[in-house]
């Protein structure tokens, strides 16, 4: 048996059993730290009263519709999520994990995981936040008409062992790789009685860092500090007043005008923010990608013949896009993982360098040397919109007549009601890396619109999720990434910056603003503190 309190992997890393297995390498027996609470620095001069005025996206797309975790269609709702349910295990914005609701956990074997709840945990109602609401909520968001009853699907057993210790049993070697998946939506567990009464939904009640004092649907949503929370200098201010508000340039011009704290702003704006004394500006690296969706029509022609897809893939010139649409400090998207995450495979980058005659080819071989007329649903306004017209313009250059229907909610028009052939999306980055398999090609994910199945694929991510040893994850991972590639399942289109501006109030507890990928999923507001004026 495993046990482990805290545990770190390598920088950069996304970890299955990665999370394990680094510190295990190190050492002749598992690692174990205290669960401490956070770093310190800056905490002197925060006002611990402060509140932090912040924008994000409060309708839909952006959130679901509704906060019960298990109707969550939008990877936008773990922004919200992570402040009011809190997550089983927290994870770091490089990709480490560490305990949050839950203190410790021991890998008993590979098929079998415990849970160790914090003594004295009370959700925001006052309940008792222990092994029997963990356990039902962990059943809860297993269940068949769950969201996540995918990426869960590997759980056969939960049992509430006593009252700080839920033991989890799965069906093949994955009871380490859950962790990470516990760091995410499928590990936030809401209070018992909001179930029962039926207002989760509209009133979410969790056992986070953050309750909710006042939501205005579609408006605004004041949360402010729970104090029965674990660690009070994690969130050293007593609250957080977000505003709706997604127009990037809006964002930065409500900065500039002092009338918020903390935003996702455009590229072109940086610039300002970092020029004006009551402002700045940070640009961090991301793994959030903007991609295009075949997956609708796999079974259907045209789409469903891999010299189709492949010619689609040659005629996008992605490099020019990338740097000309989304900035200089944007990746072309070749593959599933960019630069410096696991899974990524140097043999994979320019797979599908631009190269109209080549298309033009294959389309010929395949059976269409005149064309075709499609469809794709894609973002409304912005760089991504700016992106499908290019998309457009390169496919009508061999022939293919591309249709685009602007539509926000690209979960539930495209993945849902499958109203197009293919489907302009952005991913946001999960917890867990297989996730992102799982989700889009497994053989329950939510978004895998044509139910898509390769066992191949199901194996190799399946391997993933059972071992311990970090170069057969890694590989596993690349093999996984190839095979979406070798069969042009997408178009990939740009790994995205994640620009920031934020106020002369707000401090960087370790000097920098962290974030878990982009303005859907967030900044980490334990990073930051607001200053004592």
């Amino acid at each position: 048996m495993t046990r482990i309190f805290s545990t770190k992997v390598g920088q950069g890393t996304v970890g299955v059993l990665l999370t394990l297995t680094i510190p295990l390498a190190a050492c002749s027996n598992a690692q174990t730290q205290a669960s401490s609470p956070s770093g310190s620095t800056g905490l002197a001069s925060a006002d611990r009263e402060g509140i932090l005025r912040a924008s994000t996206g409060l309708t839909t797309p952006s959130l679901s519709g509704s906060f019960d975790p298990v109707k969550s269609i939008s990877g936008c709702d773990i922004l919200l999520g992570r402040l009011i349910f809190g997550t089983l295990i927290a994870l770091a914005p490089d990709r480490t994990i560490k305990p949050g609701l839950v203190e410790s956990w021991d890998v008993v074997d590979e098929k079998t995981l415990d849970l160790h709840i914090r003594a004295n945990m009370k959700f925001h109602n006052g309940e008792v936040f222990d092994a029997k609401a963990v356990k039902a909520g962990i059943d809860r968001n297993r269940a068949k008409d769950s969201a996540y009853a995918g990426s869960l699907e590997a759980i056969v057993d939960t049992e509430a062992v006593d009252d700080k210790t839920v033991r989890i049993r799965t069906s093949r070697p994955a009871a380490g790789g859950l962790l990470a998946t516990f760091a995410g939506r499928e590990g936030m567990i809401p209070a018992p009685a909001s179930i029962a009464d039926g207002t989760l939904g509209t009133t979410p009640i969790g056992a986070g860092p953050f309750k909710v004092a006042e939501w205005r649907p579609g408006e605004s949503m004041k949360l402010r500090r729970h104090d029965a929370y674990f660690d009070p200098d994690q969130f050293p201010y007593a609250g957080i007043d977000f505003v709706h508000l997604t127009d990037v340039a809006a964002v930065r011009n409500a900065l500039l005008a002092d009338n918020l704290d903390l935003g996702f702003v455009d590229l072109e704006g940086i610039d300002a923010l970092k020029a004006n004394p009551r402002t700045g500006a940070q640009v961090n690296t991301s793994d959030s990608a903007y991609y295009v969706n075949l997956n609708t029509s796999l079974h259907d022609p045209p789409l469903d013949n891999l010299k189709v897809r492949q010619a689609l893939n040659y005629a996008f010139n992605r490099a020019e896009v990338a740097k000309t649409i989304f900035g200089p400090t944007a990746e072309p998207k070749w593959q599933i993982f960019p630069k410096g995450f696991p899974g990524h495979d140097p043999a994979l980058e320019n797979y599908y360098t631009f190269d109209p005659a080549k298309a033009k080819q294959l389309l010929a071989e395949a059976g269409y040397p005149n064309g075709f007329a499609m469809t794709m649903q894609a973002f409304p306004a912005g760089p991504s919109a700016r992106s499908a017209e290019v998309l457009k313009s390169n496919l009508a250059d061999i022939g293919v007549n591309l249709t685009i229907v602007p539509g926000p909610n690209m979960t539930q028009d495209y993945h849902i009601d499958k109203k197009t052939n293919a489907g302009q999306n952005w991913w946001i980055p999960r917890t867990d890396p297989t996730l992102t398999f799982l989700s889009l090609y497994g053989p329950v994910g939510v978004l895998n619109t044509s139910k898509y199945s390769n066992p191949a694929l199901n194996d190799v991510v399946y391997g993933v999720q059972g071992s311990t040893d970090q170069a057969e994850i890694n590989t596993g991972l690349q093999q996984a990434s190839k095979i979406i590639v070798e069969e042009a399942r997408e178009i990939g289109v740009a790994y995205t910056p994640s620009t920031w501006g934020y106020s002369a109030r707000v401090g960087f507890k370790d000097g920098a603003l962290r974030d878990y990928g982009n303005s859907c999923t967030g900044a980490d507001f334990s990073s930051i503190f607001i200053k004592k004026t």
